[in-house]
């Protein structure tokens, strides 16, 4: 393998190790900036866990393994736990072993940490993808090769908005609703504390992180729809523009006792008609999968990306 060496983040190579991403992860390309936003700022970044692999004073491969340092809300620690967010080696460098090698000391590393399972690509909250891509189908052979077992399937969804319309069965519905006393609306702040329980709730740690963030932005009247029931509950919303992008939809929620009841559909339908009235032409996200999926196709969404999860015990 001639002359190599695993090295801890430097600052100093980032513009390199970019470079190598965008060499190799073509369909993931990413800004020196991004990358030092996302990857470098984040709280949970560990020097010694983001290693490059350097033959010959350049860079060949980089990993970036994950522990948290810092809880994430109602997750917490989530001690046993590790991911490994990104990892490339340049084309002309793969499988000849150096993958190998840079694997094997991340997984070492976040295993002195007392990490017990590798979860790939999907950490939360500054995932780049949430799976492997299935185009990138020598990655999926190696970690595949390398003991990783899938766990699932995920997909990213768009659909453009040049010719959208509220569909009439929905407004039927909706109306409907609205003579028991519903409510479909722009957030204002006085459901704050009732949208922040209820994604608390229904959810998880990441749907209150997505709500608390619009807040601090002063974003949430412009970016969340709720649905409140004839006693004043919220008992749906939706949102869009979690990372920053105007056409990134979602996340939706529905309270459980409530779902295939057709909410779900009426909070979709109003959000699109709001992005398509502040000129935005399309609507995508990034991760769903099983019946989540089966609801966007019937609300004319399609699957542009295709994911493998995986995961490994250690």
């Amino acid at each position: 393998m001639g002359n190599c060496e695993l090295i801890s983040y430097r600052q100093k190579d980032l513009k390199q190790i970019a470079a190598g991403w965008n060499e190799t992860l073509l369909y993931d390309p990413v800004s020196e900036e991004r990358f030092f936003q996302q990857v470098v700022m984040d709280e949970n970044f560990d020097g010694d866990l983001a290693l490059s692999l350097e033959k010959d004073g350049c860079i060949i491969g980089f990993c970036l393994g994950i522990k948290r340092k810092y809880p994430y809300l109602t997750k917490g620690l989530e001690p046993d736990r590790g991911w490994i967010s990104v990892m490339y080696v340049l084309p002309e460098y793969q499988k000849r072993g150096y993958g190998k090698m840079l694997l094997r000391e991340v997984e070492k590393r976040l295993k002195e940490r007392r990490v017990k399972e590798i979860t790939l690509c999907a950490y939360s909250p500054n995932y780049f993808t949430p799976g492997i891509d299935i185009n990138y189908e020598t990655a999926l052979s190696f970690f595949k090769k390398n003991g990783y077992e899938k766990t699932g399937d995920a997909v990213s969804m768009q659909r453009n908005l040049f010719t959208y319309s509220i569909p009439p069965h929905t407004l039927r519905k909706m109306e409907e609703l609205e003579k028991k006393g519903w409510k479909f609306s722009c957030y204002s702040e006085e459901y704050m504390d009732k949208v922040l329980e209820f994604a608390k709730q229904e959810f998880d740690a990441g749907w209150v992180r997505n709500i608390l963030q619009a807040l601090r932005k002063k974003e949430a009247e412009d970016t969340i729809l709720l649905a409140v029931d004839e006693t004043d509950q919220v008992v749906g919303y939706c949102m869009r523009k979690i990372d920053g992008n105007d056409a990134r939809f979602g996340p939706i929620g529905v309270k459980r006792a409530l779902r295939s009841s057709g909410i779900g559909g009426i909070l979709f339908d109003l959000q699109m008609r709001e992005m398509q009235k502040r000129g935005i032409c399309y609507a995508y996200f990034l991760w769903t999968h099983g019946d989540a999926m089966r609801f966007y196709e019937r609300h004319g969404m399609s699957t542009y990306r295709t994911y493998e999860l995986f995961r490994k015990n250690i």
